[in-house]
Formats: C-alpha cells, structure tokens, sequence
C-alpha cells in the first residue's frame, strides 16, 4: 500500500468519525489534506479522527500551523523558481 492511499484512508476515517457528519460531506483542498498528512507524521492523527481538530492543544495545533505554512512557502518558492527557469510568469 503506497502513502497516498494510506493518507486518503486515514483522511476518511477522521472525516467519517467527525460529531455532526449529518451535513453535506466537506471537499478536502490541498491544504486539509497537508493538515491530515502533518498529523499522520507527528502521531496526531489517532487523536484527530476521536476528537476532531478541537481535541488538539495549543501547541500541537500551533505545530501544525507551522509546519503547514512553512511548507505552503517551499512550494510556493518552488514553484516561482520553476517558472522563471521556464521563462513564464
């Protein structure tokens, strides 16, 4: 089993676990789906899919936020590097 199905396993079990799941199922974006794959990295992901994103503490939460944005930088870098390299814009 590679990680992007195992990602997309989990990410289906938090969701189908969530308090409330009467509602329209949400659409993951590319950035609920970094969030999920952070938890999975730093173990919090058992924690998610039993408490929602409220059961997180501060600092764990915080932890995610960091690590997202911080990785929402390098790919935008990345891609802005990528185009000049291109000659786009």
């Amino acid at each position: 089993m590679n990680k992007e199905t195992l990602n997309k396993e989990l990410i289906n079990k938090c969701e189908a676990t969530k308090k409330g799941n009467s509602k329209k199922p949400k659409i993951l974006t590319d950035n609920d789906i970094m969030k999920y794959e952070i938890a999975s990295e730093l173990g919090l992901l058992d924690k998610v899919s039993e408490t929602g994103w409220a059961g997180l503490t501060a600092k764990e939460a915080g932890r995610i936020g960091g690590i997202l944005t911080s990785r929402k930088k390098k790919k935008k870098k990345m891609i802005e590097e990528q185009n000049k390299e291109d000659g786009s814009i």
